[in-house]
């Protein structure tokens, strides 16, 4: 049996296919190759997912979006599991920004469905979760 070359490892992977959720309704789906922690230049910390899409690409999904990264920690996605993502509502805030708010399911490679994110959402502009 042939070892897997640490060049094999998904960590190491290469990927410039990043998804994007612009619009109300955009979405991603698929399977979790792998899950790693991205810090950013100003020193943020967020999840990073590979994923190998239903149509069978590889993306890699940043959650850099607060609402995005709060359904991920609440939900855990990892490897082996399918994970749904869908941008549902661009909420307008002051200042010119705004909030984005997303469905997130995960199915655990066991087939069974991870947590569910809580309903009602709060809202983690001043205490982000990471």
């Amino acid at each position: 049996m042939t070892q897997p070359s640490v060049w094999d490892s998904p960590d190491l992977k290469s990927n410039d296919n990043y998804v994007k959720f612009e619009q109300v309704g955009d979405t991603v789906s698929g399977t979790v190759q792998a899950v790693r922690a991205h810090t950013f230049d100003d020193g943020k910390t967020v999840a990073q997912i590979l994923l190998t899409t239903d149509d069978g690409e590889e993306t890699t999904l940043t959650a850099g979006q607060v609402r995005l990264k709060a359904a991920l920690v609440e939900q855990r996605p990892d490897v082996g599991d399918h994970l749904s993502v869908k941008l549902t509502q661009i909420e307008k805030r002051g200042g010119g920004k705004t909030l984005k708010h997303f469905d997130v399911n995960v199915t655990r490679g066991t087939g069974q469905p991870a947590p569910a994110a809580p309903a009602g959402r709060q809202s983690f502009d001043d205490n982000p979760p990471f």
